[in-house]
């Protein structure tokens, strides 16, 4: 099974970036868009029907003006769960999970699956 497994995902993590030699680096936002469309391929992680979206984790300090999350912490979801996190990120953590737990559980069955 393993030799037919593709990758999903591939990081690369440079040591000795010239942004590591900086105080206050810039954030640059790393984007995936393979990962994302794969994400999207995914069942929702609440009710387990086709996600229609990969969703980007907000309120935990990972956006900012103008910008989403990372592409790695985005959640697969349908529209109904989309639309319902988005009108209520609280009573929707309450409800699932929070966005934290299910991003975590989901990248645990990404590397899970290759």
């Amino acid at each position: 099974i393993q030799d037919k497994a593709k990758k999903v995902l591939a990081l690369k993590v440079d040591p000795e970036s010239p942004e590591s030699f900086m105080l206050r680096p810039k954030r640059r936002r790393w984007v995936n868009e393979k990962y994302t469309r794969w994400v999207k391929t995914q069942p929702c992680a609440c009710c387990g029907k086709p996600a229609d979206d990969p969703h980007h984790l907000i309120g935990h300090g990972q956006g900012g003006m103008g910008t989403k999350a990372h592409d790695l912490f985005v959640l697969p979801l349908c529209r109904k769960h989309h639309d319902e996190l988005h009108a209520d990120t609280v009573a929707f953590e309450e409800k699932y999970g929070s966005q934290l737990e299910l991003i975590f559980r989901f990248i645990d069955r990404a590397l899970a699956i290759g």
